[in-house]
C-alpha cells in the first residue's frame, strides 16, 4: 500500500526538544519531515514556499511570535494546516492559538509514539484540543464578562453541548444538523439563541468561547455522519 506521507514542517527554537521531536517524527511511517526552522520568520518564509500539509508550530518560538505566524501562514497557504506545540499548557493559550487560526493543539507532555498516528487524524480533518492542565482549575466564579459567559456555557444542556462542541471542531451547520437530527434552521435558531445573551456575534468567536471554558472534547463527536459530510471546515464568520 503506497499512500503518500504527510508532509511536515517542524518550527521549533528549543534545540534540545527539536531534536526529539525530528527524531520522533523521521521514525513514523505516516509522516514526511521536509524542513525544520528555528524562527517565526523562517518558519512563514519556508511554509510559504514549500507548502507542506502540516507546519508544527512551537508556541514560544522567537523572532515573529507563533500566533503571528500562525496567521501569515493560514492567510497565504489556506491549504497548509498549522498544528501548534505548546510547553505552556493553558487554557489562554489554547484560545488564542485557535483564534490565530491553528486547527489542533498538542501540549508537548503529552507528544508521544503516538504522534504520527495523531497527526494523521489531523491530515484527514479531525482537529485535536489537548485537554488544559488547568481546566479543572479554571475559576466558576467571577466579576468579568468571560467567566460569566464562560459559566452560562457550562450551564447548558447535554444536547447543546454537543451542538458547541461540533461547532468548535469546525463542523458547518449542515453537519451539525445531521449530527443532531435536526433541520438546518433548527441549527441557526439555536446557535443564534445561545449567542444573543453571551453578546458575541460569529461562529468564530462562539467557538473560542467553548475552547475556553474547557468544553471542547479531544475527540471528534461520536455521531453518524452521512455520505459527504464527514471532513471539518473552519468555523466562518
Amino acid at each position: 500500500m503506497n499512500e503518500r506521507r504527510i508532509r511536515v514542517h517542524l518550527a521549533d527554537g528549543d534545540y534540545f526538544l527539536r531534536i526529539g521531536l525530528e527524531s520522533l517524527l523521521a521514525s513514523s511511517h505516516e509522516v514526511e519531515l521536509e524542513v525544520v526552522s528555528t524562527t517565526g520568520n523562517e518558519a512563514i518564509n519556508a511554509a510559504l514556499e514549500t507548502k507542506p500539509d502540516l507546519v508544527l508550530m512551537e508556541s514560544s518560538i522567537r523572532n515573529v511570535c507563533s500566533m503571528e505566524a500562525t496567521r501569515r501562514i493560514v492567510a497565504n497557504a489556506p491549504n497548509t494546516k498549522v498544528v501548534m506545540l505548546s510547553a505552556t499548557h493553558d487554557l489562554e493559550t489554547m484560545s488564542r492559538a485557535h483564534s490565530a487560526g491553528a486547527c489542533s493543539y498538542l501540549a508537548k507532555n503529552s507528544i508521544s509514539t503516538d504522534l504520527g498516528a495523531a497527526l494523521l487524524m489531523i491530515h484527514s480533518g479531525n482537529m485535536i484540543f489537548s485537554k488544559p492542565a488547568d481546566a479543572e482549575r479554571f475559576p466558576v466564579q467571577s466579576d468579568s464578562d468571560y467567566d460569566l459567559q464562560a459559566q452560562f456555557l457550562r450551564q447548558t444542556s447535554p444536547r447543546d453541548r454537543r451542538l458547541l462542541n461540533a461547532l468548535a471542531q469546525g463542523y458547518t451547520n449542515l453537519q451539525i444538523a445531521s449530527l443532531l437530527h435536526v433541520s438546518e434552521g433548527t441549527v441557526k435558531a439555536q446557535l443564534a439563541k445561545i449567542m444573543e445573551p453571551l453578546n458575541v456575534n460569529n461562529r468564530v468567536q462562539l467557538a473560542v468561547l467553548v475552547v475556553r471554558a474547557g468544553l471542547l472534547e479531544v475527540t471528534r463527536p461520536s455521531f453518524p455522519l452521512t455520505s459527504g459530510l464527514m471532513r471539518h471546515a473552519t468555523p466562518r464568520a
